[in-house]
């Protein structure tokens, strides 16, 4: 394609030279540049699905924060919730309603818009700030190439060729429709099959203005698909490297420290059992194997930390994910009890329980702790013996007499107390299922007792678990080891 090529390819050379000697209805100013799309900020994005905080990095990061951290580990803590978080995606940043930072970013892009249409409807037409439209297009297009796509860059350079178009629009011949045309095909081209109804839609707009309002908000989208993809694939690579990367830094630190592990030595030294040991404890098989016992217990409490305890060093980095496991174990425990209290029915009980449960997952929603857990009980309990009647009368049964769905409520209303007999079975049969998988690693685990409607949950929770757990290992268990045979050298 050559650079006086038009953008459709559909005409030939013969009248892109008439285009160039047409009049020129007023002159292009060459001074500086109009107002930028992508001026008033760079293109951010915000962590979804990740549980950065405190030590970690910010909730909003650049596309190029990311690729630094895949590709150089320049931030640790960014290259760690890559590594271990297998739901981090990125969504677009927007600012907070009635932000002065979005106040700003409306007016800007607002005022955008208007200058080029007042310009365009002018007569004769002004073209600059349609100039700078069309380096904003060649500029999104570029975010949305991959470093092979050098034959595709090529091509957009001779097609929005600055110089051309600006003669174009000297000569007062711009076609807006042709470039926008060629834009979005090759955006078809590029994006994913599930944006093919936001291009197409662009498509069948008509006014000049919007349709290169959608093209550059298309483009952001295009680029937040890319920046998802990249990570996706270089989460191996990452997994590998931060690993590496981690340890070194982490060895770095205890070399200016002057007990850097104070604090997990504590938290280690709570779980060391040595009830069946014969002392002292030399072989390292043993220290293995109770190094191994010692992480899955040490690792069950982070889910339910007592804050009046130091946090180890080495779990710093993931302490809001265990915070966020903890809740979602804690509501595990709240479903899985809720359902043992409930009453059933010996028609349909499997869809029976499972629409409990959706339900009553639904209202406890968020909670995670007792006094959370005590005020959304009573809506509970009116939503099981309300389900239940419901089933009751589906299968032709008489409703709930009044001293059973008294008992019922009765029943739920003391799951507040952590003390709580059904409460403390479902706890200690979740907590030993995750201690095992702990322990164990992958392979089929049946479900307790008990727990079968809580399934779903119950594996996906350890899951979750296992590859922070994993990855910690991967990092840290020579300390863990050095601390364990410290401890069981000691108890001598």
């Amino acid at each position: 394609m050559s650079e006086r090529e038009n953008p459709s390819g559909s005409d030939n050379q013969d009248e892109d030279k008439s285009e160039r000697k047409t009049s020129s209805s007023q002159p292009i100013p060459t001074g500086s540049r109009g107002p930028s799309y992508f001026a008033s900020e760079p293109l951010q994005f915000r962590v979804r699905g990740s549980t950065i905080t405190g030590a970690s990095p910010p909730k909003f990061v650049s596309f190029e924060d990311i690729m630094k951290a895949a590709h150089g580990m320049q931030n640790m803590a960014l290259a760690h919730e890559i590594a271990v978080d297998q739901d981090f995606k990125l969504e677009p940043f927007e600012p907070p309603d009635n932000s002065y930072q979005k106040i700003v970013k409306e007016t800007m892009h607002r005022a955008y818009f208007d200058i080029l249409r007042e310009q365009l409807n002018s007569d004769p037409p002004e073209y600059k700030q349609a100039l700078v439209l069309l380096e904003d297009v060649k500029q999104g297009l570029f975010s949305i190439l991959l470093p092979r796509h050098t034959r595709i860059k090529q091509m957009i350079e001779e097609v929005l060729d600055t110089d051309f178009i600006k003669q174009q629009a000297e000569n007062n011949s711009l076609d807006f429709q042709k470039y926008a045309k060629f834009v979005l095909d090759l955006m078809a081209k590029l994006a994913a099959p599930a944006r093919d109804e936001m291009i197409h839609n662009i498509t069948t707009m008509t006014d000049t203005v919007e349709i290169f309002r959608a093209i550059l908000e298309a483009l952001e989208v295009l680029k937040l698909d890319l920046a998802n993809t990249l990570i996706a694939l270089l989460r191996p690579h990452v997994q590998k490297d931060s690993v590496a990367y981690e340890k070194a830094k982490f060895d770095e630190m205890l070399t200016i420290s002057e007990d850097g592990l104070q604090h997990t030595r504590e938290w280690l030294w709570r779980h060391v059992d040595t009830s069946e040991l014969t002392l002292p404890v030399s072989d390292p098989n043993v220290i293995r194997n109770v190094t191994a016992q010692t992480l899955a217990k040490a690792y069950l409490e982070l889910l339910e930390w007592d804050d009046s305890n130091q946090y180890p060093e080495t779990a710093v980095l993931d302490r809001g994910r265990f915070t966020e496991l903890g809740a979602q174990v804690y509501r595990l425990v709240a479903v899985g009890a809720l359902l043992l209290v409930s009453p059933t029915a010996a028609a349909d009980p499997i869809p029976h329980r499972d629409n409990l449960r959706d339900r009553i997952t639904i209202i406890i929603d968020n909670i995670s702790n007792d006094r959370e857990l005590e005020a959304v009980l009573p809506a509970v309990a009116d939503e099981v013996v309300h389900l239940t009647e419901q089933l009751l009368a589906r299968v032709g049964q008489p409703p709930l007499a009044a001293d059973t769905a008294h008992l019922v409520r009765t029943q739920i209303a003391a799951l507040a107390d952590p003390d709580n007999r059904v409460r403390q079975l479902v706890r200690t049969r979740v907590l030993e299922f995750l201690k095992m998988v702990l322990v164990c690693g992958g392979g089929a685990r049946a479900v307790p007792a008990g727990l079968s409607g809580v399934t779903s949950q119950l594996t996906a929770a350890a899951g979750a678990l296992l590859r922070c757990v994993m990855h910690n290992k991967a990092v840290f268990t020579h300390h863990y080891m050095d601390l364990v045979a410290e401890r069981l050298a000691k108890s001598s």
